[in-house]
């Protein structure tokens, strides 16, 4: 969810996996590699076959890697690889409640949209990988593509 993602871009992990405007393919995979002479990296794969690295400061990568495991385990079923040992972040299930509220939020905010009819706006809050969706959301997201010819 781009919209929700978006409230976690001070995490530069997850900044860099925010489109806007979101991209078509999902994102399959996303590995983070923190090796001795090297800068972090994260390489992401896109269906298609789109693959991306990004780099990172050393200083801080493994707590931000920790933070933004959680977030996109929560919302996505985006596949992540650690290719290094991390430390977890100290109250996990705290950040998950944290980031289902925030995604309910943006939910309430996307029917907004819906409610006016504008489906697409609606439909680019929402990405190719999300999971964990309430039905009635859902719903809105099938009806929303069914109104724009948009095949699932």
């Amino acid at each position: 969810m781009n919209l929700t993602l978006d409230r976690y871009a001070e995490n530069p992990i997850i900044d860099e996996l925010v489109f806007w405007p979101p991209k078509q393919s999902r994102i399959q995979s996303v590995r983070a590699c923190c090796v001795m002479f090297r800068k972090p990296f994260i390489e992401v794969s896109i269906e298609g076959g789109e693959v991306f690295q990004r780099h990172f400061g050393r200083d801080s990568f493994a707590r931000h890697w920790a933070e933004a495991s959680v977030v996109l385990q929560t919302i996505t079923s985006i596949k992540l690889i650690s290719d290094f040992s991390f430390e977890p972040i100290g109250d996990p299930d705290k950040l998950v409640r944290e980031v289902l509220a925030k995604r309910d939020e943006c939910i309430k905010e996307s029917n907004l949209m819906f409610d006016e009819g504008m489906y697409q706006q609606f439909l680019l809050q929402y990405g190719a990988d999300c999971k964990n969706l309430p039905a009635d959301a859902v719903q809105r997201i099938t009806y929303a593509r069914e109104q724009l010819g948009i095949g699932m």
